[in-house]
Order: C-alpha cells, then structure tokens, then sequence
C-alpha cells in the first residue's frame, strides 16, 4: 500500500436571500479530500457536505418561492438542520414548503413554555397572522414538528444569564479526547483504502429547568442526531469535525454552528400569567392542562378579546418576545499568523459565482443571525453580548435584529472587533420597519457597511469562505 500526505479543504457558503420581508438564510458546510495520487493540490474530491437553514418565511410569496426552489436545487432536496428564531410568520410561512420539498430532519428551535406560546400566539393574533397551523403548534410543539417530517427537534432553552460558551482562544484542529481511534496524527502513510471522515456532531447542554411531557433531556454523551424530541440547556452547539480515517481520533474542525436564547423579562412574564389566570378563572394545573385550556379560549372571540387586552397592557404593541440568534464561524480564536493557510480566509464578495481554491485577502468570516432579539434592551443585550464576547473577533457579517427596527437596535451590539456588514433582511421602503434609516445611519456612522437584503435580485448576500485542515 502507497503513502500520502491528506491535506483536507473546507469550504463554507452563505447566503441571505432576497424574499422581500422575512427571513431566509442558508449555509453550506463543505468537506474536500486531495486526489489519492499525485502532490498538486488540484481535483479535490467533496467527501460530505452539510445543509442548514436559519428561518423559512417572507411576506412576499412569489420572491420566496424562487429562493426556495434555488435551494432545493442546490442541496438536491436535503436540508440537515433547520434553525428557526422564533414563531412569527415572516420568519415560518414557508416551513411546511420546505418540508415538502426540501425537509430537514433535524429542527433547532426555542423552548415556550405555554406562557411563552401564548404570547407569540397573541402577537400574531394582534397583526392578523393567526392561523390554525400556529394553534396546532401552541397545542403539541414536538407533535408539530415531527409531523412535519422532522425526525429530531431540538428545543433550546433560554439563557438565565450564565450559559457556558464553547471555544475560546485554542489551536485549532486539535484532537478530541472521546476515548476512541487509534490516537495516529501523522497523516502520513495513510492506507489507500481507508478514507478519511467528517461530521457536524452535535454538543447539547443538559436543560436547567425541568422536562415537560412529550420531551426528554439531551443527552451531553450523544453526538449524533436521534429520534423525537429533547430539551436541551443554553450553550449547545454543533461543530465541524474530521479525521484522517475511519480508525483515527476525531479532530475539531474549527467551525460552529452556535444557537442562543435571549433571557426572558421574567417580572413582566410573571405579572401577565397572574393577569391571564385570574381574569379567565383558571386554577394550577400542569402545563399541558393550561395548554388545553387556553386552546379553548383562543376559540372564542370574547375571550380572545379578553387575553389582547392584557396582552397590550403587558407587553404593548408589536412585542418581541423569545428570538434565538446563530453564529455561523470559526470555532476559537486561532493563534497562527495572518498569513498562515489554516486561517479561514473570505472570497466571494458579495455576488460572484462559486469561486477557485485562489484564496483571497483575510477577513473575518463568522456570520451572526439575530431574528427578532429584542436587543435594545439591556436585560437581553448585556446576557448576549456576553455570550458571544469570544467570537467578536470572528464576525464580519451582522444581521440586524427584527429587520433593522429601532425598536431592537442599539449600537452597542455593532461592538465586534472585525464586523464590516450589517443586513437588514426587508423591503426597502419607507416606513415598513420602525426608522430603519436611523439604524442604517448609526452603522454607516460606524464605519460599517449597510445592505438592505429585499426581493430585489441583486440584493442577494452572498459571502464564501475556506481553509485547509490537517498538517
């Protein structure tokens, strides 16, 4: 058997497309392997790739569709993960479409309690965007979902305040001590036939709080997805890994998928649910009979009335309740120098076709999501830039919460070292999103650049980048 050095590529491919006003990002993890024989490094062979989407929905059907049916194109009818913010209907109208034709088995979305689905139910209640799919998912979550073609729903909690982060400044491309391989790191004489392997593993937190019928608690040992539905604790994440063979120690493959839950106002929550019990007269119970219970008031008008009603004078109008933000990037601060092949450098800037391996200049290249986070509080906004305080140096490109609203933003949330690209995913068009000129206006004064991302065709983001693995 012959010898060679591997000498692994990674490719990454994000897009934030153009449906208008909505939510529709996608990203594509790519694994390449060097020819078996020969030293160019030219024909690298794919060996696995991985599709995800974070939220599914626009108010503009037919700008949706189009960038729908791309997607299905380019992943060949698979998704793996789908990331959902949060339940309002521009962010999740498109869901059972992409199930259809598209679906993805695996689902990543926040836990609600049924004061929490209550609140999001109102919202879309309020705006006229109820519909009797949204009560279907107040009434069984899990249920939801898994009749929709998703074999493993993720449902994650919110932060209190202190949810541990993976990464941090390390080397990356360490080994991981997961007790199996054969503990080999030199790439060299490798077998012909064995070839080598990558995953996304999952890293799920056990839950804080506890389990709720229908559910059970993630598992920290598991790192592959399962079947139904868990619950798992603030600062579970999924990373890229790989290994040299089917026999060797797993490796961190420096990229993370990292979801995260704003904390609720608990004071205000608090004193709606007292509002809520006593003015409809229900007593204790468990979660799934206050569910119950409120699907039946929901069903009448008077009561419904009744529940808008505390459900302004609680929260106000338009409230944002639960959103859940993404980091798509390196997963550590790397160490190597700036000119040094393992650092992921960014091509493709914002509209070219799939590039060459001609690497460009160094960027940062992690990509952060916001939904509708109400960040302009500062019981949300300190929790979250706390969390992703190790990856400020990482991000090069920030989607604006709720659409670049002023209502959401405060500028301290622009705070990360390399960040050049704020987006704000709407129509461009006066007054759709609360002052988001004003938004717009406070990056660009912070020498950042602002991009409207609406159902315009060449307002499509688009944003590459790649990097060599192993040694």
């Amino acid at each position: 058997m012959g010898g060679r050095a591997i000498v692994l590529r990674a490719c990454v491919s994000r897009v934030q497309h153009a449906v208008g006003h909505g939510g529709f990002h996608t990203g594509h993890i790519q694994v390449f392997e060097p020819p078996r024989t020969g030293a160019e490094l030219e024909g690298y062979t794919e060996i696995k790739s991985f599709r995800y989407v974070y939220d599914c929905g626009s108010e503009h059907g037919n700008a949706f569709k189009s960038a729908l049916n791309a997607h299905r194109l380019s992943c060949e009818g698979r998704t793996d993960i789908l990331f959902v913010s949060h339940l309002h209907s521009d962010h999740i109208n498109g869901i059972e479409h992409l199930q259809a034709i598209a679906p993805a088995e695996t689902v990543v979305v926040p836990y609600l309690d049924v004061i929490e689905r209550l609140i999001f139910i109102l919202a879309d209640t309020e705006s006229g965007a109820v519909s009797t799919s949204a009560r279907e998912y107040f009434g069984n979550p899990a249920g939801w979902w898994l009749d929709r073609g998703a074999r493993y729903v993720i449902f994650l909690e919110a932060d209190d305040g202190d949810a541990p982060r993976p990464g941090g400044p390390m080397e990356p491309d360490g080994p991981i001590d997961d007790g199996g391989g054969d503990d080999r790191r030199d790439p060299m004489a490798l077998p012909e036939k064995k070839k080598p392997g990558t995953r996304l593993a999952h890293h799920l937190r056990k839950p804080r709080g506890p389990v709720p019928e229908g559910l059970t608690a993630a598992s920290e040992a598991r790192s592959e997805a399962a079947d139904g539905a868990v619950l798992a604790g603030a600062g579970s994440f999924m990373r890229l890994e790989w290994r040299y063979h089917e026999t060797a120690q797993w490796q961190i493959g420096d990229w993370i998928l990292l979801p995260y839950v704003h904390p609720v106002d608990k004071a205000v929550r608090s004193r709606f649910q007292r509002a809520v019990t006593k003015a409809l007269r229900i007593r204790g119970g468990n979660e799934e009979k206050l569910a119950a219970k409120l699907i039946e008031f929901l069903c009448s008008p008077e009561k419904t009335k009744v529940l808008l009603d505390l459900y302004g004078e609680h929260f106000g109008h338009g409230h944002n309740a639960l959103s859940m933000s993404l980091y798509s990037g390196p997963y550590c601060q790397s160490t190597r120098p700036a000119d040094d092949d393992h650092r992921w450098h960014r091509y493709g800037w914002p509209y070219e076709d799939f590039p060459h391996w001609d690497i460009g200049f160094i960027e940062p290249v992690g990509w952060l999501g916001t939904g509708d986070s109400a960040l302009k509080q500062k019981l949300r906004r300190d929790p979250w830039m706390n969390f992703y305080q190790p990856y400020a140096s990482n991000v090069g490109i920030l989607t604006l919460p709720h659409h670049g609203s002023a209502h959401n933003f405060h500028e301290e949330i622009l705070a990360f070292d390399g960040l050049q690209m704020a987006l704000a995913t709407t129509v461009d068009r006066q007054n759709r999103v609360a002052r988001m000129r004003d938004t717009l206006a406070v990056v660009q004064a912070r020498g950042i650049h602002g991009h409207v991302v609406d159902d315009r065709r060449m307002s499509t983001y688009r944003f590459w980048c790649g990097r060599t693995m192993g040694r």
